[in-house]
């Protein structure tokens, strides 16, 4: 049986500027293309840029230099919100005033999303150009995301199973971006008829979300007799972080509403999802399972791209760290091959494996 390897980064804005420059320095202390080290990568909202570009044949250096070129222009702010009613234009500046008091937030973002999204799709497109999820035949790419049309969690993924075809034409960059639009910091993500938000609504450290698509992969390759076997006992998983916050708050009086949860429940929720997938995967992993983080020491929120230098230093510092334990387990295995299924294939049903 072969040792089956994934690479999960979770979500976390700009604080991925962390993940890049931990992996970037890795990359140059081995001596190697990372991904080749790795049989799958699973990536989240800004961990689906660095996971999409590593499957893509991008190095880690080469997915650092990006955050160092676009890192700060992807949180373009937009242009400040006019009322198309004339006769609110007046009023509009006081009542701005007493909203951000109140909730922390300019009333801008009650109407529309924060950033502008021309700027992502700038700096997506100079770095992914045309390549599509059908492209992918190295490193197997799994990137979440949710489907607001059909009201469903979405799996963007290359073609190491037969349910990954339907998406082999969609670019890379649209499903990243499809993975990065966070609610109220980015528009929604159009693709063909279906609409899509950031897959941290539901998976913002994708860890588990891997463990399931390798056990469907080997019980695929049992069943068919494709690729090399491996069971769940040889899956190993390396997950990088964006930062672990400690939060504590105490709501107002004995209840609180939209005006005290509206800015905090996000937060609340990413906090708790990523550290509570910790327990579950060590306890099914075991020491197969290493999770590489630092810890906030202050609040940098996941556009503050002030911290970007920070967040760099605190990524080589870990890297420092962590090197040798990393390179031992995890960087001097060599990745098992896919072949990607085919547009005919790809009529086989995942029912048929016991998968829907």
């Amino acid at each position: 049986m072969a040792r089956f390897q994934i690479l999960s980064l979770g979500g976390g804005g700009i604080r991925g500027a962390f993940v890049t420059s931990y992996l970037s320095q890795l990359e140059q202390k081995s001596g190697k293309p990372l991904a080749e080290c790795f049989d799958m990568i699973a990536g989240t909202s800004t961990g689906s840029i660095i996971a999409g570009g590593l499957a893509a044949g991008l190095t880690a250096e080469e997915m650092h230099d990006f955050y160092v070129r676009y890192g700060a222009s992807i949180f373009t702010p937009r242009q400040k919100y006019v009322p198309k009613k004339k006769i609110l234009r007046p009023f509009y500046p006081f009542v701005n005033w007493v909203f951000e008091r109140q909730t922390g937030q300019k009333l801008d973002a009650a109407f529309r999303a924060r950033f502008c999204p021309h700027a992502l799709q700038t700096s997506f497109d100079e770095a992914f150009g045309d390549r599509t999820l059908g492209s992918v035949q190295t490193t197997r790419l799994i990137i979440p995301s949710v489907n607001l049309t059909n009201g469903t969690p979405h799996v963007f993924r290359s073609r190491h199973l037969p349910i990954g075809v339907t998406d082999e034409n969609i670019k890379i960059s649209d499903a990243i971006i499809a993975s990065t639009a966070a609610p109220t910091y980015f528009p929604h993500r159009q693709i063909g008829e279906n609409a899509y938000v950031d897959g941290g609504m539901w998976a913002s450290d994708p860890s588990m979300l891997a463990i399931a698509e390798a056990m469907q992969i080997q019980h695929l390759c049992e069943q068919k007799n494709l690729e090399q076997k491996f069971t769940t006992e040889d899956i190993a998983l390396l997950s990088v972080g964006t930062g672990s916050a400690q939060f504590s708050m105490a709501p107002p009086g004995a209840d609180a509403g939209i005006l005290y949860w509206a800015p905090r429940a996000s937060e609340v929720m990413l906090n708790s999802q990523s550290q509570g997938i910790h327990l579950p995967l060590k306890f099914f992993l075991g020491d197969r399972y290493r999770h590489v983080n630092f810890r906030l020491k202050e609040k940098w929120g996941l556009a503050d791209i002030q911290f970007i230098p920070q967040l760099f230093e605190v990524g080589e510092k870990r890297a420092a760290e962590t090197y040798d334990r990393i390179h031992d387990e995890f960087l001097q295995h060599k990745r098992i091959p896919f072949k990607p299924f085919t547009s005919d294939e790809g009529a086989i049903k995942l029912e048929e494996v016991g998968f829907d």
